[in-house]
C-alpha cells in the first residue's frame, strides 16, 4: 500500500513538477519580500525625525556699537569717539574792540578839551538852569511861564567874570530885567554876560581874549528869587543859541 502511495505521489509530482517549482519559488519570493519589508520597518523605527525648524533670515545687519568698557590700552580696539568741545572765541576780537573803544574815548576827550579851549564858562561853577529853547518854564521871580534864553551859572556876588572866548566888546548897558550887561562880539556870534555888578572892567571897543576879566557878579532882577548866579546868553543871526552846545563843540 505504501508503495502505491509513493508511486502515486511520485507520478503526481512528476506530472506537476513545474507547478510545484513555481509554487515554491513564489513562497520563497514572498518570504524574502516579507523579510525585506520587516528590515526596512525596523530601520525606520530606529531613526529619529524632528520637525523642520524655520530659521528666520536676519534683515540688514546692524553695526554693533563698541562698548565703553573696552580697555583703551588694547591694540586695534575701536573706542567710542568723545564729543569734541565747541571752539571758543579767542580774546583777540574783544581786545581789538576794547582798544577801539579806548581810542574813541581818547578822541572824544581830546576833542572836548580842544572845544573847551575854544569856549569856556565865564565862572567856574555848575549850571543851575538850562537853556529852554521854545519850551516855556516857570519863572519863580515873575510868577509866570516864559522861555529861558540862556543858562544860569551859580556864583556868589563879586565873583570875577571872565570872557568865554576872544572877541570885541560891542555894548555895555543896564537892562531893567537883566541888570548890567556886557556884549562881546566874535566872528560868528555874540555873548551876553547878564547880571553883572555896576562897575565893569572893560569899555566898548576893547579887544578881549579868552579868560580876561570883564567884571564881577552882581544881581539880575528877572531872576532875583533864585540863588546868586550869572546869566549867559549867545545870539547868532538874531536867534538865541544854547550855550551848552558851544561848550561841546
Amino acid at each position: 500500500m505504501k508503495k502505491n502511495l509513493f508511486g502515486t505521489l511520485g507520478q503526481y509530482i512528476k506530472g506537476n513538477a513545474v507547478i510545484i517549482v513555481l509554487a515554491v519559488a513564489t513562497v520563497a519570493a514572498g518570504a524574502l519580500s516579507f523579510r525585506t519589508i520587516k528590515d526596512i520597518n525596523n530601520r525606520l523605527d530606529n531613526q529619529n525625525f524632528e520637525a523642520p525648524i524655520d530659521i528666520e533670515q536676519p534683515s540688514d545687519p546692524v553695526p554693533e556699537t563698541p562698548s565703553q568698557d573696552v580697555d583703551s590700552s588694547a591694540d586695534n580696539v575701536p573706542l567710542k569717539p568723545k564729543a569734541t568741545a565747541k571752539p571758543k572765541a579767542t580774546a583777540a576780537p574783544q581786545a581789538e574792540a576794547s582798544e577801539e573803544t579806548a581810542k574813541a574815548a581818547e578822541d572824544v576827550e581830546k576833542k572836548t578839551e580842544e572845544n573847551t579851549d575854544k569856549f569856556k564858562l565865564p565862572v567856574d561853577n555848575k549850571i543851575i538852569a538850562a537853556f529852554s529853547g521854545d519850551e516855556l518854564v516857570y519863572n519863580l521871580t515873575m510868577g509866570d511861564w516864559r522861555t529861558h534864553n540862556g543858562i544860569d551859572i551859580k556864583a556868589t556876588r563879586d565873583t570875577a567874570v571872565k570872557a568865554c572866548c576872544d572877541g570885541t566888546v560891542k555894548k555895555i548897558y543896564n537892562d531893567g530885567m537883566l541888570g548890567w550887561v556886557v556884549e562881546i562880539e566874535t566872528e560868528d556870534f555874540i555873548t551876553r554876560y547878564c547880571g553883572l555888578a555896576e562897575k565893569v572892567f572893560v569899555k566898548t571897543g576893547d579887544k578881549v581874549q579868552q579868560g580876561d576879566s570883564i567884571g564881577k557878579v552882581g544881581e539880575i532882577p528877572l531872576e532875583s528869587a533864585t540863588d546868586s548866579h550869572l546869566h549867559l546868553e549867545i545870539v547868532k543871526n538874531g536867534n538865541y543859541q544854547n550855550p551848552d552846545e558851544y561848550l561841546k563843540r
